[in-house]
């Protein structure tokens, strides 16, 4: 039986959505294990396809991934701003996420 090219897309978005997956998940960790800053991550979300996570991840995500914030003072945080839990990085301004930086760092 012949594989339909749907099935071939299918599976190769799968692929992709896998890789982005485990990228996502290894920029969350870099934070917590302080390999990377939230400055550095925050910098500019759309600056190579190299960080194409960084783009598409939550900020809560990283945010509660900083050492010494708890989940309770980074959603705080983004609720000051009027940043809510689905809020991406590539949809905040560079001046928002300065003033995260400033007060989650």
């Amino acid at each position: 039986m012949a594989v339909s090219p749907t099935t071939t897309r299918q599976h190769d978005v799968l692929v992709r959505l896998a890789q982005l997956r485990g990228e996502l998940e290894s920029l969350i960790e870099s934070i917590r294990s302080g390999k990377a800053t939230l400055a550095e991550v925050l910098s500019d979300p759309n600056s190579s396809r190299s960080d194409h996570a960084r783009g598409f991840v939550y900020l809560v995500k990283l945010a509660e991934s900083v050492p010494g914030i708890g989940k309770v003072r980074a959603r705080r945080v983004l609720e000051e701003h009027g940043l809510g839990e689905r809020t991406r990085v590539c949809e905040v301004t560079a001046a928002a996420r300065a003033v995260l930086v400033a007060e989650l760092a």
